[in-house]
């Protein structure tokens, strides 16, 4: 595996690639690996001949009280961790100013309404970073395909609609979550939790699988959203939210939608917040 850590080198080394055939996959994380990332380089081995990763803490994507300072940062680790899945390409910016430069002019991306909603109402501002680093990546290192994990679902539905304006020579896929026995989506952040609070997070699956039977089976959607809340509420779990949406995340109301469509939910157990989602 390459690693590289300017922009220097990593042209460099994608001018060496770009004199092969094959496609290149990009896989952008923020560090602190587990094995739902590493699935993401699992399957960009099987839609490309090489895999580029990145490792880089974004600061413009956390709010004021965040945890930006205090991310788990774990390069030794996470270094070992993708040259067992024979990533080809790893950059870690040795500073951000090797995605950001001070001699460009940052290009700000608007995340629109979708980005005040969900997450974005909770975290103000959150996705307009999201977007302006992941486009800074997509201009830096020009792939042929990105992956995104399906349990940040608003975020790879806000991507995909930069991308499909900005980017569109590039494939997005959308990969599976990944989770723990107990049903728990794979997240940097349950690092924060104990073994009890992670036992206690599991309740947030629960509820998902709960609401899309109860869909199933015809009960009004108010009541389910209402009996989800309350079920959280009664497991120690604080409810951000709660929703039913279609695949494109507009807002649905009633019973008979019959198209994909996908159960959102976000909970805060001691100060840290889950994400989780089923698609039905």
């Amino acid at each position: 595996m390459v690693i590289t850590r300017t922009r220097e080198e990593l042209y460099k080394t994608l001018e060496g690639f770009s004199k092969q055939t094959g496609k290149l996959a990009l896989i952008p994380t923020m560090g602190n690996l587990h094995d739902g990332h590493l699935s993401l380089v699992r399957l960009a081995k099987l839609k490309a001949s090489k895999v580029i990763a990145t490792i880089f803490v974004n600061p413009l994507q956390f709010g004021e009280n965040e945890d930006y300072k205090k991310y788990p940062r774990t390069e030794k680790l996470d270094v070992e961790k993708l040259k067992k899945e024979y990533c080809d390409i790893l950059f870690i910016p040795r500073s951000g100013e090797e995605i950001f430069s001070k001699f460009e002019k940052i290009r700000t991306i608007d995340s629109g309404s979708l980005g005040s909603e969900l997450c974005g109402k909770i975290r103000p501002g959150h996705f307009n970073g999201v977007l302006t680093v992941v486009n800074k990546l997509f201009e830096l290192i020009k792939p042929d395909i990105a992956i995104f994990g399906a349990k940040d679902y608003q975020q790879q539905i806000l991507i995909k609609k930069m991308a499909k304006s900005l980017h569109p020579k590039i494939s997005l896929i959308k990969a599976p979550i990944v989770r723990s026995k107990n049903g728990v989506a794979l997240s940097s952040r349950n690092n924060y939790l104990s073994e009890k609070e992670v036992d206690i997070a599991s309740n947030l699956f629960k509820c998902l699988q709960k609401s899309v039977v109860s869909y199933k089976n015809n009960e009004e959607l108010k009541n389910i959203l209402n009996n989800a809340k309350s079920f959280l509420i009664s497991k120690k779990l604080v409810p951000d939210y709660f929703e039913l949406r279609d695949s494109e995340l507009n807002l649905i109301s009633k019973n008979n939608f019959e198209g994909n469509k996908v159960f959102l939910g976000s909970v805060t157990i001691n100060n840290t917040r889950l994400i989780d989602n089923i698609e039905f």
